[in-house]
């Protein structure tokens, strides 16, 4: 077995370039393939001489990364090239290195190894010899035979290795004046979701005495090992699940890679770009055949990281320290948020402090309530707790008021609304979103500036890749609500606020409100519909609607999911959760509230609460910002929310979650609903 070290030029090191460096590796090579044939075949050809053996060699080489762009920049253009024009284009601007070489400890190992091949088994010069990059010796699949007798060679080239996660590429924290809020993987690799194969070095164990033992099989041959395709998001992801950290894949341009201060650094940013490409394949397939015969399957990267968790490097770097518990929690816009506060003062594990925060910003065109209404709304807070709950009142549009509001607080829970401020530098006729993402930026920047704030709770939406282009297929003019949610969280993000997203349900509660409103229209003998629907939709678009299925939720649980963040907020940052307990369209929903209120179906009309539509839903309940209908309309039709498969994640985050049947079953006699449907 034979495996050569690169010299390639460190600071301070007695030696030429990257190019001699090669040089030196690719001669070293060629003298060892050169001094074996020549001792084989004095013995061979010694008739009384000592006895014959037959050697077997497994070369661990890599690829030729000089000599397949050089081939490339000649058939640029020609039927040879079978790979993408963009990896071709990406390879073909690689620039040389001052010295002239490409990737030199690649190539160095990848020339030894052709030169083997050829003297061996007489395999010619792939890149003189072949008019394709279907080239014989990395795509064969059959052995080749030797030229010399008894002696035979197999190649093996590995990929990116597991353990450059302890090297090169260890996550390292984000510090924003000395808190350690975010951590990122730093790397060259392209894009996060493009895969890149990955290898496990111990898997070498198992691999070389299969060849060995079954040379007969792989002589001849160049196997490319790999033991899987993963992205750089999914190793990420690893991290944070295994350490509780919120981990993100930083990638690096090649401009970048070049600029870090290590002597390596032009040479390893080239094999970044070489890895990024499917020239650099690797055959998972293959390496799987060969462990499988010994009984084995290749190590993932998941069960790497768990079994080198304790290695020293992620231990200097501090992924393995455990983070300093939450104990104060300032709850933006409280009084629509009163469960949420609920469930942290019911937290029997901590007695969690609260800032509740009132925004006290009401202008003219803030019709809905009054100062006299806001101040009753805060006794009411204040009464669940006096002892653990202080009463903060902020302006929405003052970033110095709302680092107030928060001072002290270790914990952030934020959802932004709508309405216009008298500080904002907004117009108070401003769109909407626009007065909404000022809100939260404010919020947002008052959390990175306050130098208290561990992790930051914030209500937001599906993202706007996902969402916005269907809702513009569809014709929703609510897109900009869900644009400038998914901009908030990329803010928060670029400020570095270790964060949990928590993506909106449609509240449980909310079905009794639609229900009473259109009782109380029917019983009035009014026609008006609760939202305007537009003049052309007819009965049939109604009828159709109902049957849209919802993402549904009581908001009792949004107390005890958001207080379960808090004690484990390392495990959940960077989490996106989904709330959900049922998926139901509003015709459902009727059906299941008649029939555990009144024992009645929709079957026997008489006695039944009322009809319901997606036309007469109302959404003007405490707990969610205004005007959302038209939104939840698309919402329901958005293949983005379909998809959102969060049932089990809500479960995990709480595990005594509800479903809306028994979730009204153990409300049946709860005097406000049954208030709502007219019921004693």
């Amino acid at each position: 077995f034979l495996v050569t070290p690169t010299d390639v030029p460190t600071e301070g090191a007695a030696m030429g370039s990257f190019r001699e460096s090669e040089e030196l590796e690719y001669d070293s090579i060629k003298s060892f393939f050169d001094v074996l044939v020549d001792v084989h075949n004095k013995e061979w050809g010694d008739e009384g001489g000592a006895a014959k053996l037959e050697r077997h060699v497994v070369f661990s080489t890599l690829d030729n990364v000089r000599g397949l762009v050089e081939w490339l920049e000649k058939h640029k253009g020609t039927n040879a090239i079978s790979c993408g024009e963009d990896d071709t284009n990406d390879l073909l601007n690689m620039k040389p290195l001052d010295d002239g070489g490409i990737v030199p400890h690649y190539s160095g190992k990848g020339r030894g190894g052709e030169y083997a091949l050829s003297l061996i088994h007489g395999i010619p010069d792939p890149w003189t010899s072949s008019n394709s990059l279907k080239l014989p010796w990395t795509n064969a699949t059959e052995p080749i035979a030797s030229l010399i007798p008894g002696l035979t060679v197999t190649l093996i080239t590995l990929p990116f290795l597991h353990t450059n996660f302890a090297l090169s590429a260890v996550p390292l924290p984000a510090n924003s004046e000395g808190r350690t809020t975010q951590w990122s993987i730093s790397a060259c690799l392209g894009d996060s979701s493009h895969p890149i194969d990955m290898f496990s070095v111990s898997d070498l164990r198992y691999i070389v005495p299969t060849l060995f033992e079954h040379s007969d099989k792989y002589q001849g041959r160049v196997i490319k090992l790999s033991g899987e395709k993963i992205t750089m998001d999914e190793v990420a992801l690893g991290f944070s699940d295994l350490f509780g950290k919120d981990i993100i894949y930083s990638p690096l341009t090649l401009e970048e890679m070049n600029l870090l201060d290590i002597p390596e650094a032009p040479a390893f940013a080239q094999l970044c770009q070489y890895l990024a490409s499917r020239y650099a394949d690797h055959d998972v397939e293959e390496t799987k055949s060969i462990l499988q015969q010994c009984g084995r399957e290749p190590q993932s990267f998941q069960d790497w990281l768990l079994s080198h968790s304790d290695m020293e490097a992620f231990e200097k770097v501090g992924l393995t320290l455990d983070a300093s518990p939450i104990q104060r929690v300032a709850v933006f816009d409280a009084t629509n948020y009163q469960p949420v506060i609920k469930g942290l003062l019911a937290d029997s594990r901590k007695q969690y402090l609260i800032n509740a925060c009132i925004c006290n910003d009401v202008t003219e065109d803030d019709s809905d309530q009054t100062q006299e209404e806001l101040e009753a709304k805060a006794n009411e807070i204040q009464s669940l707790d006096p002892a653990r709950i202080t009463i903060r009142y902020y302006d929405a549009g003052n970033p110095i008021s709302c680092m107030r509001a928060l001072a002290g607080a270790d914990g952030v829970f934020a959802f932004t609304n709508f309405y216009p401020t008298k500080d904002s530098q907004l117009p108070h006729d401003a769109e909407r979103e626009d007065q909404e993402e000022w809100h939260a930026r404010l919020i947002i920047g008052a959390c990175a500036a306050s130098g208290s704030v561990k992790h930051l709770v914030l209500s937001t939406m599906e993202g706007v890749d996902d969402v916005v282009n269907e809702l513009k297929e569809d014709g929703c003019d609510s897109k900009s609500l869900f644009d400038v949610k998914a901009r908030i969280a990329a803010y928060a993000r670029a400020n570095h606020i270790s964060m949990t997203y928590l993506l909106l349900p449609v509240y449980s509660e909310q079905f009794f409100q639609a229900l009473a409103e259109k009782i109380r229209k029917q019983e009035g003998g009014e026609e008006k519909e609760i939202i305007n629907e537009d003049e052309d939709n007819d009965n049939d678009t109604k009828a159709s609607e109902d049957t849209h299925k919802c993402i549904c939720m009581s908001a009792e649980i949004l107390g005890p999911a958001v207080a379960n963040i808090f004690d484990s907020y390392e495990v959940f940052a960077g989490h996106e959760i989904g709330l959900l307990t049922d998926v139901l369209s509003f015709e459902e929903a009727t059906e299941i509230i008649n029939q555990v209120f009144l024992g009645s179906s929709s079957s026997n009309p008489q006695g039944t609460c009322a009809d319901t539509s997606m036309s007469n839903f109302d959404y003007r309940l405490d707990i969610v910002a205004k005007d959302l209908g038209q939104m939840y309309r698309c919402y329901s039709k958005s293949d983005a929310v379909k998809h959102r498969d969060s049932i089990a994640k809500t479960l995990e985050l709480v595990p005594d979650a509800k479903p809306f049947k028994r979730w009204l079953e153990e409300n049946r006699d709860n005097a406000v609903f049954r208030e709502m449907l007219g019921l004693r």
